[in-house]
């Protein structure tokens, strides 16, 4: 009975049925794993080990169960995004680049006055914050007076096609421009006094960035210098020709009239009114005045009114008294008229009213300039081309 217990206790202690131990290899540590594999019985097992995923794999898994989604949503986003890029984002980054980019005035020319137009000439030099190559098609381009409300263009500007790479020059060559006149004259006014008046552009340019194509605004003051009142307007080689020729041309000399903006101006016969303080003694011309950048030396010629200054003769010393005492006359020139191929040039004739243009005129050389003609015949004077006056 208690044998019975004994076995039937033994079925149930661990171990029981694990089979003999197996003996010591002899042949080494290899002949000992091929027994133990031997004895081994494989089996399909389920691992509770947990698995750690990297991050792709996450998203792989993802991606597969929800990519209907994502598509779904991506079609929607590219819908949406993809016009407000074209429509919205890329024309305001090609005018951020326009808007920072720099304009730098190079030369004008303001050619063949006529009462209402003019021919234009003008280079500017364009560079782009960025090296990306822009194609400019074909613009017109409005200058304006900036501080003139409203309408405030004095002329247009047609420019051609323009290849930008980071740089380029730009502008247009012998245009015919009509005028706005009272825009012009203001513009014209203000370039005479001023020592610096910007050249102020607007206009709309369809510009391609690649294939991308865009329409752009084009909104600048190109910073210049201006004449500057004629700062450091000078008469020199002053001669009264005795006697007088015979259109009544007594006084020639040569004047000079700074110039130190990068614009050229022809203006044409220029007609100055002489004066001592108020009192007018006579008038004197410039011949086809250009005022090239730089100093412009020109002859003058001109008629003083010798019966004026006998009878204001009192006048004239009185006023001149000091400068007499130091050695010279200052003699002032007003602009009185213009004319181009026999033409009034009516905002240069408004314009030039407004100068008052004041010089020294050496005594000294007036005096020696004069007896020196009238010993050798006028040889100043035939070097001048005089017409009726």
């Amino acid at each position: 009975m208690d044998q019975e217990k004994l076995e039937r206790s033994a079925k149930y202690t661990l171990g029981v049925n694990r089979g003999p131990f197996l003996p010591k290899a002899v042949h080494g540590i290899e002949d000992h794993d091929a027994a133990v594999f031997d004895h081994v019985e494989t089996t399909r097992s389920i691992s509770l080990e947990i698995k750690q995923h990297t991050r792709i794999q996450k998203l792989r898994y993802h991606w597969k169960r929800f990519w209907c989604c994502y598509s779904f949503f991506g079609i929607i986003f590219l819908a949406i995004f993809l016009p407000i890029f074209f429509l919205i984002c890329i024309p305001a980054i090609a005018q951020l680049i326009v808007d920072h980019s720099t304009l730098g005035l190079i030369e004008v020319e303001a050619m063949q006055p006529r009462p209402s137009s003019i021919m234009l000439s003008f280079r500017s030099s364009l560079k782009l914050p960025i090296g990306i190559p822009v194609r400019i098609e074909p613009f017109s381009l409005d200058l304006i007076n900036r501080d003139v409300p409203g309408n405030n263009t004095w002329a247009k500007a047609y420019l051609p096609q323009t290849d930008v790479k980071s740089s380029a020059i730009i502008g247009i060559k012998d245009q015919h421009t009509n005028l706005d006149l009272k825009q012009w004259l203001h513009y014209i006014n203000n370039a005479i006094f001023a020592a610096n008046v910007p050249l102020s552009v607007k206009g709309t340019i369809e510009s391609f960035f690649g294939k991308l194509k865009t329409h752009i605004v084009i909104d600048k003051d190109i910073e210049q210098d201006t004449f500057n009142g004629f700062k450091g307007f000078s008469i020199k080689d002053s001669t009264i020709l005795l006697p007088a020729l015979a259109n009544g041309t007594n006084l020639v000399a040569n004047v000079t009239l700074p110039n130190p903006s990068v614009m050229t101006l022809e203006v044409g016969n220029t007609v100055f009114d002489l004066k001592s303080g108020d009192l007018q003694i006579g008038n004197a011309t410039i011949n086809h005045l250009i005022l090239r950048p730089g100093n412009n030396s020109s002859p003058i010629h001109g008629i003083l009114d010798v019966r004026q200054l006998i009878s204001n003769l009192d006048q004239i010393l009185s006023f001149q008294a000091q400068n007499l005492l130091e050695g010279y006359l200052n003699l002032t020139t007003v602009g009185k008229s213009v004319t181009y191929d026999g033409v009034e040039v009516p905002y240069y004739t408004q314009a030039l009213k407004n100068v008052s243009l004041t010089a020294q005129v050496a005594l000294g050389e007036l005096l020696i300039n004069t007896l020196h003609n009238a010993l050798h015949g006028n040889t100043t004077s035939k070097q001048l081309q005089l017409p009726d006056f």
